[in-house]
């Protein structure tokens, strides 16, 4: 019932996002960068690695699911050669992070110690405490202030908020935020054959990060002109989990982490938080109309076609890069915002940015203007 009553209040026309917050003026974009652990696998490349482990019936779902979601290739930080393993050397989520931070840096065209502020997103962390941003200072050589926020695909709205905040202050340091994930660490390859769940984890989910370095409003150069972040998830089941599996854990109550999706929740919600998103963007003043190109959060490579139809837009107005590098999560927006500001195919335009997370289903976004 309070789910219930909650969503009713929150899709009501007068109230729908009271509860946005929105942050306004503009910022500088001075740098953005990618970090990929590991060459691009295809599906066969991955499946083939996972023998051990995968039956023909499983090999042919998996197969069947890489199909569905138009994801062809993704990054792994592991290297499957066991069931439970850590990362490969140099692809650990903070070293990750620091090389995606270093290649921002270097696109600003300034020092790791010209960063005032340092704020890190991810939902698999190398360790609980300390966060994961205190390693990527480490890696980095940074002795500044930095702080993590624990979340997956709209962590980068999060970040946001507190940025504008920092850089409203007069004489404000560039901020650099970084979103990072090696999900693929969490993944135990005997689970394939019992939870189908699983298998869609191994085709959808890549490993990487993205970072991005911002600075006060200049009067030129690429910018951020609002953004906003929101939820809808209050009262409600999770629609992803990172948590125990029951069915393998010890006396002591301790098991390994693995990734849980409560599917038909996030099917039966996907558009709604996208709708959102575009809302509040409206609320600033900027239709969907206005802009000349959207990056929604990378759940698939189909996403494309399916936002444009939703949208009523051409399906080329549209970026997606998630059919070569998979669903990267909290890194997602920040590595397609880095290639897409590479490529240089829009230049004096808006860029709608929407971002979408089915934890506790919350949305999030920006305008970039790139001048």
């Amino acid at each position: 019932m309070v789910a219930q009553s909650v969503q009713s209040v929150e899709t009501g026309p007068t109230l729908a996002h009271r509860h946005n917050w929105l942050s306004t003026g503009a910022i500088a974009v001075l740098g953005t960068g990618t970090a990929l652990p590991g060459p691009a696998l295809s599906t066969d490349a991955l499946l083939n690695s996972l023998t051990p482990w995968l039956g023909a019936r499983e090999r042919d779902r998996a197969e069947a699911v890489a199909a569905k979601l138009g994801v062809a290739t993704r990054h792994a930080a592991r290297q499957w050669r066991s069931r439970i393993e850590p990362p490969a050397p140099g692809c650990s989520n903070p070293e990750l992070a620091a090389r995606a931070v270093r290649n921002a840096v270097a696109d600003a065209g300034i020092g790791i110690g010209d960063i005032g502020y340092l704020i890190g997103h991810t939902a698999t962390p190398v360790q609980p405490l300390p966060g994961n941003v205190a390693f990527v200072a480490d890696q980095l050589g940074y002795a500044g202030p930095h702080i993590e926020l624990r979340q997956a695909c709209t962590g980068f709205a999060n970040a946001l908020m507190i940025a504008f905040g920092l850089l409203a202050q007069p004489g404000a340091r560039p901020v650099a935020i970084v979103g990072s994930e090696t999900g693929s660490a969490f993944l135990d390859p005997e689970a394939l054959a019992s939870d189908p769940g699983q298998i869609v984890n191994l085709m959808q989910m890549g490993d990487g990060a993205g970072a991005i370095v911002l600075g006060g409003a200049l009067g030129s150069g690429d910018r951020l002109h609002s953004a906003w972040f929101g939820s809808r998830g209050l009262g409600r089941t999770p629609g992803i989990e990172l948590k125990r599996d029951s069915g393998m854990q010890s006396p002591s109550g301790t098991g390994p982490l693995q990734f849980a999706h409560d599917f038909r929740a996030i099917l039966e919600t996907g558009r709604g938080l996208f709708d959102a998103g575009v809302a509040a963007a409206v609320e600033h003043g900027l239709a969907v109309a206005d802009v000349d190109a959207i990056i929604p959060h990378q759940v698939s490579g189909r996403i494309g076609e399916q936002l444009a139809e939703h949208l009523a837009l051409p399906p080329e107005r549209v970026f997606v890069n998630a059919n070569r590098v998979g669903n990267t999560g909290s890194a997602a927006i920040w590595i397609a915002l880095d290639e897409l500001r590479g490529s240089g195919v829009w230049p004096g335009h808006d860029t709608l940015v929407l971002g979408a997370e089915a934890t506790k289903f919350m949305h999030g976004g920006f305008v970039l203007a790139t001048r």
